[in-house]
């Protein structure tokens, strides 16, 4: 859906003239990336709102595009399932978030985050077979995921002494869902590995 409103959008331009046949690829794809976030930035907003967590919806989709951008993980094998996994994932962590307002689990929240954090750290980044990394890119990428995921961990130890819990819970789910991904991702790379041989 997406992808095909991407184009679209890039055909008007040509037909305009704006830009030249080259660039075309280039600009479906750089529309592709701002309708998505803005798709799911306009859903994790809803999904706040509905549930009476809107601050704490935005923190957790700021922090878990920061994370995903340069971590990696799992990725679906079609655009439409992408946004289906997508769509269920983000409100599914926004009612975790509202569940956590709700009842008092912010110890095990942070368990379970110092675990997923040790994961992150260890598998990032995640490359694709579609897209894999230069060793270049690879160091660049687990540089600035590491450094991503320090700040987060600070932000939840900072916001636990100073009882912002508004911060806790959303940052602690993004690294929850971050882990998860790459585990997925990793699972899904060492599976196809083992049916090709």
């Amino acid at each position: 859906m997406i992808n095909k409103l991407s184009a679209k959008f890039t055909e008007k331009l040509l037909l305009r003239q704006s830009i030249t046949e080259e660039e075309r690829e280039l600009y479906i794809y750089g529309f592709f990336i701002l309708l998505s976030n803005l798709m799911y930035i306009i859903l994790a907003s809803l999904s706040g709102l509905l549930l009476g967590c809107f601050l704490e919806s935005i923190v957790f989709y700021i922090a878990f595009q920061f994370i995903r951008r340069y971590a990696g993980g799992y990725h679906a094998s079609t655009e439409t399932r992408c946004e289906i996994i997508s769509t269920l994932s983000i409100i599914s962590s926004i009612i975790v978030i509202r569940l956590s307002k709700q009842y008092d689990f912010q110890n095990i929240l942070l368990v379970v985050t110092l675990v997923s954090a040790i994961i992150i750290f260890c598998i990032c980044p995640l490359d694709t077979p579609e897209k894999p990394l230069s060793e270049k890119e690879f160091k660049f990428f687990r540089k600035k995921s590491r450094l991503i995921l320090i700040i987060i961990i600070s932000v939840v130890i900072i916001s636990y002494f100073l009882k912002l819990s508004f911060l806790i819970a959303p940052c602690c789910i993004s690294l929850i869902f971050e882990s998860l991904l790459l585990v997925c991702g990793k699972m899904k790379s060492r599976l196809r590995y083992f049916f090709k041989s």
